[in-house]
């Protein structure tokens, strides 16, 4: 009996070894493919159709090298990996890959999926910044940023200015903001905030909020703070929007009720809630209707200015501090999206949004094609939501 479980013994360990092998072999035959953990089996073998489904037609000539990168762009925000795949098959010979995908490996969100590909990485956005890429300087920027050489940061960032990317200039305010490098300087600190801010990076529009209520960074602007705090949380970050009733506390600037401020901000919500939804009075600013940035502004200018606008119709459609009404959104979207003049992570909202309305009849009348055209537009912008509706991407 035991002589017959050693043999069984033997043969399980001989089996096992040996699948081992192949495996490893089939891993190591597929070099265009980067090791995934991040996706579930249903939608790792989407990733895998969408790669070689892109690898065929750069084969055949029906796109081109920048046509792959805009691809890998596309997947990057729902597949780091995939995108990785994808910039690989052009890195060889095209900047903009070299700089994407150097990214990748780099930044600290994304590299932890490619280890041991750290020097491999900052060698391929040297390289495109050497051939003039500035979103390469801009990466290495904030590379050097994260390893604490502000020296080095500060000439790569400087090589770009004054285009640096939306996110590159909030490294720039936190250098001035906390004396990294460069001599502190919170006045700086808070124009490359705002700059972030407007050019639609979220961790500017956060900082910036929330500096402008404190008084060693310049006169405190309590609804512009609101309103950036508001627009950041709405572009995804969770930090702003749990701190969105800070500038709104009586001790920030006296009883609720009785400030100056509020009694602006009562009569501007009552206003537009009478118009689309109910009354109040004398309402906490945090609980109900406090409306974009907006003790200065009055309902001619807000048509006009395209933050507020955005800031008011998510503010609508999110059935927060203003009450849903579709009517509403739809009028505040519409004049973003003839305009386009927003930045990348707001257009995508606004055209993921109008998308659903449309596929729901929320507010118009549904139609299954402009709801694709749009969810289409916002994936290409960056949304996730997006991107896995029209790719079909299971969750």
């Amino acid at each position: 009996m035991k002589k017959f479980l050693a043999i069984i013994t033997v043969l399980v360990l001989t089996l096992s070894a040996q699948a081992a092998v192949r495996g490893s072999k089939t891993s190591q035959s597929s070099n265009s493919t980067v090791s995934s953990q991040t996706l579930s089996p249903a939608a790792q073998t989407k990733a895998d159709a969408l790669y070689e489904s892109l690898r065929k037609s750069y084969a055949q000539g029906k796109i081109s090298a920048d046509g792959v990168v805009d691809k890998a762009l596309y997947h990057k925000a729902w597949s780091p990996e995939l995108a990785a795949r994808c910039l690989s098959l052009v890195a060889d010979k095209n900047a903009r890959a070299q700089a994407e995908l150097g990214h990748l490996y780099t930044y600290n969100r994304t590299a932890y999926m490619f280890p041991g590909k750290d020097a491999e990485g900052l060698s391929l956005m040297e390289q495109a910044a050497r051939a003039g890429n500035r979103t390469a300087s801009d990466y290495l920027g904030i590379y050097y940023n994260n390893k604490k050489d502000y020296a080095k940061a500060l000439k790569y960032f400087n090589a770009v200015a004054p285009g640096n990317s939306p996110y590159a200039l909030t490294i720039l305010g936190e250098m001035y903001d906390k004396g990294n490098g460069v001599k502190k300087d919170r006045a700086k600190a808070r124009e490359y905030y705002r700059r972030a801010a407007e050019l639609g990076d979220r961790a500017g529009a956060s900082k910036y909020g929330l500096i402008l209520q404190r008084e060693w960074y310049g006169k405190p602007d309590m609804p512009e703070a609101f309103k950036w705090l508001y627009i950041a949380g709405d572009l995804g970050d969770d930090f702003a929007r749990s701190n969105l009733e800070l500038p709104l506390r009586g001790e920030r600037f006296g009883d609720d009720v009785q400030t100056d401020l509020t009694r602006r901000a009562f009569a501007l919500t009552d206003a537009w809630n009478s118009k689309y939804g109910k009354n109040f009075s004398a309402t906490p600013l945090y609980l109900e209707g406090f409306k974009p940035g907006l003790a200065r502004y009055n309902d001619a200018d807000e048509k006009g200015d395209q933050w507020s606008m955005f800031y008011l119709g998510s503010m609508s459609y999110n059935d927060e501090f203003l009450n849903r009404n579709y009517e509403l959104v739809r009028s505040c979207y519409e004049p973003i999206i003839a305009a386009g003049t927003l930045p990348a992570p707001a257009l995508a909202l606004v055209y993921e949004r109008m998308g659903e309305m449309y596929r729901n009849g929320h507010g118009v009348t549904a139609n299954a094609a402009k709801a694709a055209q749009y969810t289409r537009k916002a994936a290409d912008l960056g949304s996730l939501n997006a991107y896995k509706i029209i790719e079909k991407i299971p969750d």
